[in-house]
């Protein structure tokens, strides 16, 4: 399973309100948070005492979390400036800094789950993987300069354990949920290609259907001759209502639909193209993607419950995101894309 940064994530807002401020609605669009998401993971909350009948594993040490920690770091300066860190979230999160810490902390603690996991069903990496993340490691510390290795107190180990976990981490969704029938069809990936013109009156929607169902008639000039806006669009199933989805994907390439009541308004459509192939295609991995991270998670949720991740009482404290301006040109994500293409 390849880790993308793109994808169905929300993003934070920064604002500027006498100085600058910004709000944060939930998860941001970094790799190492839709990593989570696209393996299924839920978030662990922090500082949680420990459960009696849990099994205790120690988590990652403080350098190791420098790793992951700086790529966010700059990932996030980059957007919004070394301003960031000092911006409140809310009263329960407290700061930015606070609020990326934690999403670090949950993130890695999955990760460390996961390895977990791998080595109890038998999961490994092979020796190719493993040459693939040394050249990866390597890379990753060469691009270190001797104020980034010793603001993050790195050493070439810590870099290996990371990139070896991750790749075990990705690994294993992989092996669990491999011979699952996860198979999606056309039909519900299709993805089309309409122009939309809505109107609130019934009879300008109908003048619109007469004149744009003529032949060789222009629908984006009848609109516009009756003063109607329209709107392109590419639509898959599930994503309109039922009234105009019905409508559209009904059509075949030229096609013009009666005209349909919403309620509050008529609308009119004009397909463009009744079968997008590149975008049906992108779809079908993002629905893929989406079933095989629920199957994953039904397997891997029995398993966290057996486990609670440690850490010593200070260390994420130790851990300051406005301390240092390093690591720029160390990505741990970009790095990790490159070798397991």
């Amino acid at each position: 399973m390849k880790t993308k940064r793109q994808g169905e994530e929300k993003i934070f807002r920064q604002q500027n309100e006498a100085g600058k401020r910004a709000s944060v609605f939930c998860r941001a669009g970094a790799a190492l948070l839709l990593a989570s998401c696209l393996t299924g993971l839920s978030a662990c909350g922090q500082g949680a005492a420990l459960t009696v009948g849990k099994k205790s594993e120690k988590g990652y040490s403080l350098p190791e979390i420098m790793i992951i920690a700086v790529t966010e770091k700059n990932r996030y300066e980059n957007i919004c400036t070394d301003q960031i860190w000092e911006v409140p979230v809310n009263e329960e999160v407290g700061t930015f800094q606070d609020y990326l810490k934690g999403e670090i902390r949950n993130f890695l603690e999955e990760v460390k789950a996961m390895t977990l996991m791998a080595q109890e069903r038998g999961i490994s990496l092979s020796a190719q993987e493993r040459a693939d993340m040394s050249e990866a490691a390597a890379e990753y510390y060469g691009l270190l300069t001797d104020e980034d290795i010793r603001y993050m107190g790195v050493e070439p180990e810590n870099v290996q354990t990371m990139y070896e976990d991750y790749c075990l981490a990705e690994k294993l969704v992989g092996e669990l949920t491999g011979d699952l029938n996860l198979e999606v069809s056309d039909s519900e990936a299709k993805v089309i290609r309409i122009e939309q013109a809505e109107t609130p009156d019934q009879q300008t929607a109908e003048a619109l259907y007469a004149a744009a169902s003529q032949e060789g008639a222009d629908f984006r000039a009848c609109a516009g001759e009756l003063g109607v806006t329209v709107q392109e669009k590419s639509l898959g199933r599930g994503e309109e209502s039922e009234q105009i989805e019905e409508a559209a994907f009904a059509l075949t390439d030229g096609q013009v639909s009666q005209v349909i009541d919403l309620g509050d308004s008529f609308c009119v459509i004009y397909c463009l193209e009744d079968y997008d192939t590149e975008a049906t295609d992108a779809r079908k991995k993002l629905i893929f993607e989406e079933r095989r991270k629920r199957a994953f998670q039904e397997i891997y949720d029995e398993f966290r419950d057996t486990i609670e991740i440690t850490y010593s009482d200070s260390l994420w404290e130790e851990l300051d995101l406005s301390a240092a301006d390093c690591g720029k040109a160390a990505d741990f994500f970009a790095i990790y894309e490159k070798y397991t293409q």
